[in-house]
């Protein structure tokens, strides 16, 4: 055999052996399919939505007459803004009695909470602080019975609450002539642990006669 017979021989065992090697070998399964990165969105962040408020709705800055609640209704929203409790028109004024200094609060709550009175403190007009007023009595409004009623400092789930503190009276001998002037009054109340606030402005205008034993 001549040399050209000889590589002509060996090529076509080369086809042929790796023609065999390739039936031999198994088939790889296919590539799985990559899709867009952006085909599964990414999860969202769970959204806590606010368990409870409170609105300081009406305010009494007077005197201690004995610590009872307030004898009225809560106050409608709609006359919250021309409300002072301490003060008012000629006609208030001319009624003016003893009155218990005091505060009153909206509570909502969307899960059944523990309410808590952490700080009630007066501001002058300047926002000079007048000192913290201590709260007791806590009491809430029962709309069955129409008046205020002893209250255990808790509220239901899904509700709305009014209810009421009686609270020090300011110290009026240090503040000085307390007539004709706007006070604010600022609160901070524990709901279910979380701490929120609340305020509302008080003009306390002068009657045209004072109950007995009241300084001016």
């Amino acid at each position: 055999m001549n040399i050209r017979g000889l590589l002509f021989s060996v090529a076509v065992l080369a086809g042929c052996t790796k023609a065999s090697a390739e039936q031999e070998a198994p088939a790889r399964p296919p590539a799985p399919a990559v899709g867009p990165r952006w085909a599964t969105p990414p999860p969202s962040k769970p959204v806590t939505p606010a368990t409870a408020r409170i609105e300081l709705t009406a305010v009494t800055l007077a005197d201690d007459c004995g610590g009872t609640a307030p004898a009225t209704a809560p106050k409608a929203k709609s006359a919250l803004k021309a409300d002072s409790m301490g003060g008012g028109g000629a006609g208030a004024r001319a009624r003016r009695r003893c009155e218990q200094t005091s505060m009153q609060l909206s509570i909502t709550a969307a899960d059944a909470s523990r309410i808590k009175v952490k700080s009630v403190e007066l501001f002058d007009d300047n926002g000079k602080s007048l000192g913290k007023l201590a709260p007791r009595t806590p009491t809430r409004w029962s709309v069955d019975a129409s008046m205020y009623q002893a209250w255990d400092e808790t509220v239901p789930a899904n509700s709305t609450s009014s209810v009421s503190y009686v609270l020090a009276q300011p110290d009026w001998d240090r503040i000085g002539n307390r007539w004709n002037r706007t006070y604010t009054l600022k609160t901070v109340v524990s709901i279910g642990g979380v701490d929120r606030t609340a305020q509302k402005e008080v003009m306390l205008s002068a009657p045209t006669s004072l109950p007995p034993n009241v300084k001016t």
